[in-house]
């Protein structure tokens, strides 16, 4: 197992990613490249002597680089793998990998002549409650799925080379994928321009997945953050609230009996009321961390969750919304 390791890219994510790194004390050298020299200066001055500058051309000659951690751009993508993949090294491109499907055809090729393992972040496939909300829903006494409610909303970061579907609901998509394998259609959508003329700022779209609704709404102008998944069995209903630390998941009896009019309606605008009445459990690990179990994946060289496949599928399905 090697133990180094080449980040490529510096920016908001790569930075999360080295200090991630740091504090596994996994690998033994770090090293950093980025186009850009200002940030190459801030990872320096943060993290000193724990990180090596590289230049992009010393690459082929460092024979001890054998894990790349690409947190790039999509738009820069292809020329950099181009470069890399004939090197044979294990490599991690960060989610989506890229903006259009012509460049998945292209590297797809380019694999062909390549001995490089590649790999799409999509760093939900490593979280430890969707893992557990995969278990729940698996099992007979969960009931028949009905209905599926994807939100992914915040307030920035706002960005420039794609829209909030594309930037959030990639997230949502791969673990609608993880969880149940089956292709995923595209019924309709709507997209509202806030701050400027096609920039998807808050985005809703209802998909269909083995005859199952599916909405996802994502918004990157949302003042309260927002991580959740509803499902809806004929049997139970489940929460996952990544903002809730205390009961992330949570499992309600779907055949609760619901108040009657009058005593709903006097307790409906009392904020201590709740309309649901039936059972309920909830469940909360000791600890999880995503980032933490993907790197660790990638570094052991396991097999490969989210493959170039996998990942082409996703922009597939997301293409149809951003694209119209």
């Amino acid at each position: 197992m090697n133990k180094n390791i080449l980040i490529i890219g510096c920016g908001y994510w790569g930075s999360i990613v080295i200090n991630c790194i740091k504090k596994l004390k996994k690998f033994e050298e770090i090293y950093i490249y980025d186009k850009d020299p200002k940030k190459i200066k801030v990872i320096k001055k943060r993290f000193g002597n724990f990180v090596n500058e590289v230049n992009i051309q010393e690459i082929s000659k460092k024979n001890e680089i054998k894990n790349i951690y690409l947190a790039t751009p999509p738009s820069k993508n292809l020329e950099l793998l181009k470069k890399l993949l004939p090197l044979n090294k294990n490599i991690l491109l960060e989610k989506p990998g890229f903006s259009k499907l012509g460049d998945f055809k292209i590297i797809k090729r380019v694999l062909k002549n390549s001995k490089s393992k590649l790999r799409f972040g999509y760093i939900y496939l490593f979280h430890d409650y969707i893992k557990l909300l995969k278990k729940i829903i698996n099992k007979k006494n969960f009931g028949k799925i009905k209905y599926i409610k994807f939100q992914r909303q915040n307030f920035g970061p706002i960005r420039s080379d794609v829209n909030s579907f594309a930037d959030l609901a990639t997230h949502d998509l791969s673990i609608l994928k993880f969880l149940f394998k089956e292709k995923v259609y595209l019924k309709n959508f709507t997209k509202h321009d806030v701050l400027r003329f096609k920039s998807g700022d808050i985005i809703s779209a209802n998909f269909l997945v083995n005859k199952i609704p599916v909405d996802i709404n994502v918004s990157w102008l949302n003042p309260e953050k927002i991580r959740k998944i509803i499902i809806i069995s004929d049997k139970n209903m489940i929460l996952f609230d990544e903002m809730n630390l205390e009961r992330p998941i949570q499992i309600f009896n779907n055949y609760a009996n619901y108040p009657k009019l009058a005593k709903f309606t006097k307790s409906y605008f009392s904020q201590k009321a709740f309309v649901y009445k039936g059972k309920s459990k909830y469940f909360r690990l000791k600890k999880t961390k995503s980032l933490d179990n993907e790197i660790l994946d990638f570094l052991n060289n396991k097999k490969v969750v989210a493959d170039i496949n996998f990942a082409e599928d996703i922009i597939k399905i997301s293409n149809k919304v951003i694209n119209q």
